[in-house]
């Protein structure tokens, strides 16, 4: 019997212990705190405002939307909100209801080498998944300990500039430490030597997420090594165990007609609304162990102008990293499925 069976075996009896009381309240958690679900109660908490208010406060309330669409205040595309320091960071990282999301799934933070603070860091998670849930529990708060096992690292989560949008939810993940992932907000962290957790296999890689799994977008995606190389940030690669798991989604790769049509009208509809639309026979993920491995950082010299062929040569650096990573941990944490990176 394999390491990962053991843990497998024990985290389904952890679950079958549980009590029916415990199970319905991790489910309402769930249900309540799920990304998709949560945009969706701020736009009709703001429409529900405004229908409500009275003319002085739907002028307040249109001065907001304004601000929102036009980012009058500069965030979240310049800087995010503030740093470490900011006095909301701390208390919404460490809310106890993201310590339920991480009872649901299980989930662990793994270290297999030590990141020095006060350095920039470019941390780079894979698989993207549905919605990148084992990034936010372990990577993005503090469910998992990110702070207590990596000590003066200071990180923000860049994610899409649509997630700032909507109405609320927009002041909800910047104080919770996220920031646009524009070139220039990657930028102005990375400069002054903060960390940047960033998911750089994108929306095409979402289009990918199946159980059984492990598909990567990165071989055509160079980008965030040359954002390293001008920043002489170093790139971290870190695993999403279980992270396709939690969805099952319709098949869009088979050689069928309709697989193939199916992708071809995500694909599209990715191209023009820039996130991807992965159809789900469900909308609450299921309850599967997710651990994200983190692993050693590959130094980048800081460089002014990066060539094509320094930016190939870590490119490939990396991936070779990230595959060794993968293949060392992926009987332990991840099924052994096999790593495919097109």
């Amino acid at each position: 019997m394999s390491k990962f069976k053991s843990a497998q075996e024990e985290f389904e009896a952890k679950k079958a212990k549980e009590s029916v009381y415990r199970k319905v309240f991790l489910y309402l958690c769930m249900l309540t705190l799920f990304p998709p679900l949560e945009m969706l109660y701020f736009y009709f908490f703001f429409i529900y405002l405004f229908y409500i208010a009275s003319p002085m406060y739907r002028v307040l309330l249109a001065i907001y939307w304004t601000n929102m669409f036009f980012e009058i205040d500069g965030f979240p595309s310049s800087s995010g909100w503030g740093g470490k320091w900011w006095p909301f960071r701390k208390f919404c990282r460490s809310l106890r209801c993201w310590h339920w999301i991480r009872e649901y799934f299980d989930g662990e933070l793994v270290k297999t080498a030590e990141l020095p603070g006060g350095k920039p860091y470019l941390m780079c998670y894979h698989p993207h998944g549905i919605i990148s849930m084992g990034l936010q529990g372990s990577l993005a708060l503090e469910a998992c300990g990110f702070s207590e096992t990596f000590p003066g690292v200071d990180r923000s989560v860049a994610t899409l500039v649509a997630s700032f949008k909507i109405p609320f939810f927009r002041e909800w993940i910047l104080m919770n430490g996220f920031i646009a992932c524009g070139r220039k907000t990657l930028m102005y962290h990375l400069n002054r030597n903060k960390t940047v957790v960033l998911v750089p296999g994108g929306a095409n890689e979402a289009l990918h997420s199946h159980p059984g799994m492990f598909k990567l977008h990165l071989k055509n995606r160079k980008g965030f090594v040359r954002i390293a190389l001008l920043t002489g940030a170093s790139l971290v690669p870190c695993l999403g165990m279980g992270e396709n798991e939690m969805f099952h989604t319709l098949d869009n790769e088979s050689d069928g007609f309709f697989p193939q049509m199916l992708y071809k009208v995500q694909v599209f509809l990715m191209k023009r609304f820039t996130f991807s639309f992965p159809l789900m026979s469900h909308i609450l993920p299921f309850r599967e162990k997710v651990t994200c491995v983190v692993g050693a950082p590959l130094a980048c010299p800081k460089t002014e102008d990066p060539s094509q062929e320094v930016i190939d040569k870590y490119h490939k650096l990396y991936v070779d990293s990230l595959t060794k990573l993968y293949e060392k941990h992926k009987d332990y944490y991840g099924k052994g499925i096999k790593l495919e990176i097109v």
